[in-house]
Protein backbone atom coordinates (compact mmCIF):
# COMPACT_ATOMS: atom_id res chain seq x y z
CA UNK A 1 0.00 0.00 0.00
CA UNK A 2 1.33 3.25 -1.22
CA UNK A 3 2.41 5.95 2.23
CA UNK A 4 0.20 9.20 2.77
CA UNK A 5 2.12 12.30 2.30
CA UNK A 6 1.30 12.79 5.82
CA UNK A 7 2.99 9.53 6.74
CA UNK A 8 5.89 10.47 4.72
CA UNK A 9 6.17 13.60 6.74
CA UNK A 10 6.06 12.46 9.61
CA UNK A 11 8.57 9.57 9.10
CA UNK A 12 10.95 12.40 7.21
CA UNK A 13 10.55 14.43 10.55
CA UNK A 14 11.25 11.39 12.62
CA UNK A 15 14.32 10.72 11.12
CA UNK A 16 15.66 13.71 11.43
CA UNK A 17 15.57 14.05 14.66
CA UNK A 18 16.71 10.26 15.12
CA UNK A 19 19.80 11.42 13.61
CA UNK A 20 19.82 14.86 15.07
CA UNK A 21 19.50 13.68 18.93
CA UNK A 22 22.83 11.35 17.39
CA UNK A 23 25.06 13.90 16.10
CA UNK A 24 24.20 16.75 18.50
CA UNK A 25 25.42 14.59 21.75
CA UNK A 26 28.36 16.72 23.19
CA UNK A 27 25.61 19.54 22.86
CA UNK A 28 22.56 17.53 24.68
CA UNK A 29 25.04 16.10 27.44
CA UNK A 30 24.54 19.57 29.98
CA UNK A 31 20.77 18.22 29.69
CA UNK A 32 21.74 14.86 29.95
CA UNK A 33 23.87 15.04 33.04
CA UNK A 34 21.09 17.43 34.28
CA UNK A 35 18.32 14.39 34.27
CA UNK A 36 20.57 12.28 35.74
CA UNK A 37 21.02 13.99 38.53
CA UNK A 38 17.66 14.60 39.04
CA UNK A 39 17.01 10.98 39.08
CA UNK A 40 19.94 10.39 41.42
CA UNK A 41 18.45 12.78 44.08
CA UNK A 42 15.19 11.26 43.91
CA UNK A 43 16.36 7.26 43.43
CA UNK A 44 14.32 4.92 45.60
CA UNK A 45 16.71 1.82 46.28
CA UNK A 46 13.59 -0.27 47.14
CA UNK A 47 12.23 0.29 43.51
CA UNK A 48 15.72 -1.25 42.15
CA UNK A 49 14.10 -5.01 42.06
CA UNK A 50 11.45 -3.53 39.98
CA UNK A 51 13.51 -1.76 37.43
CA UNK A 52 15.90 -4.51 37.48
CA UNK A 53 12.58 -6.93 36.11
CA UNK A 54 11.67 -4.09 33.73
CA UNK A 55 15.14 -4.68 31.89
CA UNK A 56 15.18 -8.34 32.06
CA UNK A 57 11.12 -8.59 30.91
CA UNK A 58 11.71 -6.53 28.10
CA UNK A 59 15.33 -7.40 26.61
CA UNK A 60 15.93 -9.25 23.43
CA UNK A 61 15.43 -12.93 24.35
CA UNK A 62 12.20 -12.51 26.50
CA UNK A 63 10.41 -9.83 24.11
CA UNK A 64 10.90 -12.25 21.41
CA UNK A 65 9.93 -15.40 23.07
CA UNK A 66 6.70 -12.91 24.16
CA UNK A 67 6.45 -11.50 20.40
CA UNK A 68 6.72 -15.69 19.10
CA UNK A 69 4.40 -16.97 21.03
CA UNK A 70 1.72 -13.74 20.06
CA UNK A 71 2.47 -13.82 16.84
CA UNK A 72 1.68 -18.23 17.15
CA UNK A 73 -1.43 -17.05 18.75
CA UNK A 74 -2.67 -14.96 15.84
CA UNK A 75 -1.40 -17.42 13.40
CA UNK A 76 -3.27 -20.34 14.67
CA UNK A 77 -5.94 -18.99 16.77
CA UNK A 78 -7.60 -16.35 14.13
CA UNK A 79 -5.64 -17.80 10.92
CA UNK A 80 -4.15 -14.35 10.29
CA UNK A 81 -0.72 -15.04 9.41
CA UNK A 82 -0.22 -11.67 7.95
CA UNK A 83 -0.64 -9.78 10.72
CA UNK A 84 1.13 -12.16 12.76
CA UNK A 85 4.49 -11.19 10.12
CA UNK A 86 3.91 -7.59 10.66
CA UNK A 87 4.25 -7.99 14.34
CA UNK A 88 7.53 -10.39 14.14
CA UNK A 89 9.03 -8.34 10.88
CA UNK A 90 8.66 -4.78 12.86
CA UNK A 91 10.25 -6.07 16.19
CA UNK A 92 12.71 -7.25 14.10
CA UNK A 93 13.93 -4.55 11.80
CA UNK A 94 12.97 -2.28 14.79
CA UNK A 95 16.02 -4.45 16.85
CA UNK A 96 18.10 -4.13 14.13
CA UNK A 97 17.85 -0.08 13.38
CA UNK A 98 18.79 0.08 17.28
CA UNK A 99 21.97 -2.58 17.01
CA UNK A 100 23.34 -0.22 13.71
CA UNK A 101 22.70 3.32 14.99
CA UNK A 102 24.59 1.86 18.29
CA UNK A 103 27.59 1.07 16.14
CA UNK A 104 27.48 4.25 14.38
CA UNK A 105 26.71 6.47 16.92
CA UNK A 106 29.84 4.88 19.47
CA UNK A 107 28.08 7.44 22.08
CA UNK A 108 28.85 6.22 25.88
CA UNK A 109 26.84 5.31 28.13
CA UNK A 110 26.79 6.79 31.64
CA UNK A 111 28.99 5.52 34.12
CA UNK A 112 27.21 3.05 35.32
CA UNK A 113 27.29 3.42 39.46
CA UNK A 114 23.99 1.43 40.24
CA UNK A 115 23.25 -0.77 37.02
CA UNK A 116 23.32 -4.32 38.11
CA UNK A 117 24.99 -5.03 34.90
CA UNK A 118 27.84 -3.61 32.78
CA UNK A 119 26.35 -2.49 29.52
CA UNK A 120 29.40 -2.18 26.88
CA UNK A 121 26.91 -1.50 23.81
CA UNK A 122 26.85 2.21 22.59
CA UNK A 123 24.64 4.16 24.38
CA UNK A 124 22.08 5.19 21.54
CA UNK A 125 19.69 4.95 21.24
CA UNK A 126 17.77 2.91 24.26
CA UNK A 127 16.98 -0.52 22.78
CA UNK A 128 14.67 -1.37 25.90
CA UNK A 129 13.15 1.41 25.45
CA UNK A 130 12.54 1.22 21.74
CA UNK A 131 11.44 -2.03 21.85
CA UNK A 132 8.88 -1.62 25.01
CA UNK A 133 7.35 0.93 22.95
CA UNK A 134 7.00 -0.11 19.83
CA UNK A 135 5.36 -3.44 21.09
CA UNK A 136 3.01 -1.13 23.43
CA UNK A 137 1.90 0.47 20.30
CA UNK A 138 2.19 -1.93 17.92
CA UNK A 139 0.12 -5.45 20.18
CA UNK A 140 -3.20 -3.15 20.08
CA UNK A 141 -3.26 -2.59 15.98
CA UNK A 142 -2.25 -5.95 15.45
CA UNK A 143 -4.98 -7.40 17.90
CA UNK A 144 -7.27 -5.00 16.63
CA UNK A 145 -9.80 -7.11 14.59
CA UNK A 146 -9.50 -9.76 16.94
CA UNK A 147 -10.80 -8.16 20.46
CA UNK A 148 -13.66 -5.93 21.80
CA UNK A 149 -12.27 -2.01 22.63
CA UNK A 150 -12.55 -2.66 26.11
CA UNK A 151 -9.83 -5.75 26.40
CA UNK A 152 -7.44 -3.67 23.68
CA UNK A 153 -8.31 -0.60 26.04
CA UNK A 154 -6.91 -2.62 28.65
CA UNK A 155 -4.42 -4.50 26.91
CA UNK A 156 -2.76 -0.30 25.91
CA UNK A 157 -2.51 0.64 29.24
CA UNK A 158 -0.32 -2.20 30.78
CA UNK A 159 1.66 -2.03 28.08
CA UNK A 160 2.01 1.51 27.85
CA UNK A 161 2.71 1.37 31.65
CA UNK A 162 5.32 -1.31 31.31
CA UNK A 163 6.99 0.93 28.10
CA UNK A 164 6.90 4.21 30.45
CA UNK A 165 8.49 2.28 33.48
CA UNK A 166 11.01 0.81 31.54
CA UNK A 167 12.28 4.07 30.23
CA UNK A 168 12.40 5.55 33.70
CA UNK A 169 14.52 2.37 34.90
CA UNK A 170 16.87 2.85 31.78
CA UNK A 171 17.43 6.41 33.89
CA UNK A 172 17.18 4.69 37.23
CA UNK A 173 19.75 2.13 36.50
CA UNK A 174 22.06 4.19 35.13
CA UNK A 175 22.47 2.93 31.67
CA UNK A 176 21.06 5.38 29.56
CA UNK A 177 20.89 8.85 29.24
CA UNK A 178 17.82 10.64 28.19
CA UNK A 179 18.62 11.39 24.83
CA UNK A 180 18.80 7.85 24.33
CA UNK A 181 14.84 7.22 25.20
CA UNK A 182 13.87 9.77 22.92
CA UNK A 183 15.60 8.47 19.82
CA UNK A 184 14.30 4.99 21.00
CA UNK A 185 11.19 6.43 21.24
CA UNK A 186 11.38 8.05 17.80
CA UNK A 187 12.07 5.00 16.39
CA UNK A 188 9.04 3.11 18.06
CA UNK A 189 7.04 6.36 15.85
CA UNK A 190 8.73 5.41 12.83
CA UNK A 191 8.05 1.45 13.15
CA UNK A 192 4.53 1.71 14.13
CA UNK A 193 4.12 4.60 10.71
CA UNK A 194 5.72 1.63 8.69
CA UNK A 195 3.75 -1.51 9.74
CA UNK A 196 0.72 0.19 10.13
CA UNK A 197 0.78 0.45 6.16
CA UNK A 198 0.96 -3.10 5.77
CA UNK A 199 -1.65 -3.85 8.75
CA UNK A 200 -4.44 -1.46 6.53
Amino acid sequence: MPIERTELILLLTGLVLYTLLALLYPVLMPVNIWVRRQVAATRNLRWRPLMILTHRYNDVIFLSLQVLLLALLIGWLWQDWRRAMVLTSTMFVQTTIVSLSKRLSSITRPPQLISHVIMTSSSYPSGHSAASLTFALLVPQVLQPFLPPVVLWLITIYLTAVALLTAYGRLYLDVHWLSDIIGGWLLSGMTLILSRMFLS
